[in-house]
């Protein structure tokens, strides 16, 4: 009897996608360990809270890739946590999770955060590079700001959340009050006030290894420093991380000084139409690369 080995390679590695669940969250995060990415499962169960997952699955329901999308309006989305294991690859698992994430997602204009290794697929896919983001982390160190800002940094109250959601939303350039929402509960946060109006914010959470500062959004850089000098302060000596656009300048200078050095980076990449900020406020740091 003969038998075709590649049919054979084929029938082994056959793959199914499907929606992600609660239930596929354990399997998840083994996937991301295996790439080398810091997400605990309270991450993982977070940013799906707030979006759409799919997994590729084996013949025996074993979740061997993955990837998420996060609608933002009806015009614009995010994609993250594509994930494939090195068998599947050559299968073109992770151009399939793409497409269904394409069906689902319809006519929006798309942004992602792409590593080395899946920027050859995006391209492919139509995406073009638009910029960079900085992964700085480490050692939290308590510096001197070489910056001053107009105006009074307090804590973060619950009652906040409308005047965060419509600062990010400004800044971000689409409307994410549920992540904001979903992110209140589980930070500590700090806001400047000018003439008693917000005009900015910092949230800082649990993830990964340590903690993460972001979304940070300001005005300028002196004002997104005085919103990070007190969490840099309350977690002196451990791990902190903020993922953000700024590779130099005052804010990315500021990172560095407070022990927070340049890991890693992405390519942020676009399918359709750029959406930036509205107004006076920027982006400082991101909420997570997935989520931007």
């Amino acid at each position: 009897m003969v038998v075709n080995r590649t049919a054979q390679r084929r029938l082994d590695y056959a793959i199914d996608i499907r929606p992600m669940t609660e239930a596929d969250l354990a399997q998840a995060h083994q996937l991301s360990i295996g790439v080398g990415w810091p997400h605990r499962p309270e991450d993982w169960r977070l940013i799906l809270a707030v979006g759409h997952g799919f997994v590729a699955c084996d013949a025996i329901g074993r979740a061997l890739g993955s990837a998420m999308w996060w609608p933002f309006g009806e015009d614009f989305a995010t994609i993250g946590m594509v994930i494939t294991s090195p068998r599947l690859q050559a299968q073109g698992a992770g151009r399939r999770l793409m497409d269904t994430i394409f069906e689902q997602s319809g006519a929006r204009d798309l942004r992602l955060n792409s590593t080395r290794a899946g920027y050859r697929l995006y391209r492919s896919l139509g995406f073009e590079p638009v910029g960079r983001i900085f992964q700085h982390q480490g050692r939290a160190l308590v510096a001197e700001a070489d910056a001053s800002t107009t105006g009074t940094v307090r804590a973060v109250v619950d009652s906040d959340l409308d005047a965060l959601a419509r600062l990010d939303r400004l800044a971000y350039g689409a409307d994410r009050t549920r992540v904001i929402a979903a992110l209140l509960p589980q930070s500590v946060g700090t806001l400047v006030e000018r003439n008693g109006e917000p005009v900015g914010f910092a949230l800082c959470r649990r993830f990964g290894r340590g903690h993460v500062v972001g979304p940070i959004v300001a005005e300028d850089d002196a004002a997104a420093i005085a919103l990070l000098q007190p969490h840099v302060a309350a977690h002196e000596g451990e791990f902190l991380r903020v993922d953000t656009a700024q590779e130099q300048g005052l804010f990315g200078g500021f990172l560095e000084a407070c022990g927070m050095t340049i890991f890693d980076s992405v390519t942020t990449m676009i399918r359709g139409r750029s959406h930036g900020a509205q107004g006076a406020a920027r982006t400082f740091g991101l909420v997570t690369q997935a989520l931007g």
